[in-house]
């Protein structure tokens, strides 16, 4: 009987999932303590399973619909209130640390962003996470026939900083992407933007956007009257940037910044913002209780280089864990819609809930979700 190659992907998973003694032991000899490692595995082989079947829908096909010089927009026919979004059945999560080839032993993939092409070529990027590594985390991108079946390519952007958090888009006719940078030991990171010199793994900086004077992450630009505009925070401080041209340094921080203050339920982004005529859709990572216990989601509905006006909209949050046991029990804390034609095709984070306290926090993992 010949090798099934599913079975043989399953096998390799086990085996990376639930070999914690000898995984621990050569990390322990890297620095990390065994009881650390034996501790992440069982996470990941309590939580990592997959109830039921695998049951593959429909492809997503988007061939036609992303084309232009900026990728996305949305049409003025798309659903203008994606506010909850609901798993795709029986086939998350999509991409785990087990997927990642290329960076050690790989802890967790989270942040993922979406990139439709004009063909309806299907591409991810996301943080790869390896704890007991220097640098910490780089971005990986994975590809996709239909949008729900993915396999991991390699690791495209890699620095001696810890990055995540690949925000990437097109702009007149060029991708550009914006990760967030983490430089603990140098002071605030700025926002640097990243321009392709060969799609989707050659990237050069090309812009030094903002140098904040206090940390703040996940920057999130979009077009808006006229200008270019980003949000970014700190978990409980919103701040808003504005440039008339996207490559320029320094970009401008509004009047008010912050913009909100003292809102840790929705203060630090967490996906890309959906821009339509007459509002914004912005999300914000909930980090009241926890670092990104869920995903709110917030109409913009004024802003300006001297205003900001926000509410939360109905039926928020958008993300939600599910609890129990699970990839995404505990914790989910990015989104990124596209619109299919149908409705909003979605791609997340999710952590795990139950004793997360002794098994770890770096458990993310990535999944797809729909509206």
């Amino acid at each position: 009987m010949a090798d099934d190659p599913k079975e043989n992907e399953f096998l390799a998973h086990a085996r990376y999932r639930l070999d914690p003694l000898a995984s621990g032991v050569r990390t322990t000899l890297a620095g990390t303590p065994l009881v650390e490692r034996v501790a992440w595995h069982l996470g990941e082989a309590l939580h990592m399973r997959q109830a039921g079947p695998t049951v593959r829908p429909e492809a997503a096909d988007l061939s036609g619909r992303y084309g232009g010089p900026t990728v996305p927009t949305f049409p003025s026919d798309a659903d203008r209130a994606p506010a909850r979004f609901v798993p795709t059945a029986g086939i998350n999560p999509v991409l785990t640390a087990a997927d990642v080839t290329d960076f050690g032993r790989t802890d967790c993939v989270a942040d993922p962003f979406l990139y439709v092409t004009e063909t309806g070529d299907w591409h991810m990027f996301f943080e790869v996470y390896t704890h007991n590594r220097e640098p910490t985390a780089a971005i990986g991108h994975a590809t996709s026939p239909d949008g729900y079946d993915w396999r991991y390519d390699r690791i495209v952007l890699e620095t001696d900083e810890h990055l995540s958090y690949p925000y990437v888009f097109r702009a007149d006719g060029e991708h550009y992407m914006v990760p967030d940078r983490w430089a603990k030991e140098r002071g605030p990171a700025g926002v640097t933007l990243y321009r392709a010199e060969s799609f989707p793994h050659d990237w050069t900086a090309v812009a030094e956007l903002v140098q904040p004077s206090t940390p703040l992450h996940d920057f999130s630009p979009f077009r808006w009257d006229g200008r270019w505009w980003a949000l970014v925070g700190d978990g409980t401080d919103l701040y808003a940037y504005y440039s008339d041209d996207l490559e320029a340094d320094d970009w401008t921080g509004h009047d008010d910044n912050p913009v909100v203050a003292d809102r840790p339920r929705a203060a630090r982004p967490g996906g890309r913002p959906l821009v339509f005529d007459d509002h914004v859709l912005a999300f914000y990572q909930d980090c009241e209780r926890r670092y990104g216990e869920s995903v709110r989601a917030y109409e913009i509905s004024e802003l300006t280089p001297t205003t900001y006006v926000d509410e939360e909209r109905a039926g928020s949050p958008a993300l939600t864990p599910p609890g129990g046991l699970g990839w995404n029990s505990g914790a989910m804390h990015t989104v990124d819609p596209w619109y299919d034609g149908e409705g909003w095709h979605c791609v997340v984070d999710g952590n795990l809930g139950l004793g997360y306290q002794l098994l770890g926090e770096h458990h993310w993992a990535i999944g797809i979700y729909r509206a």
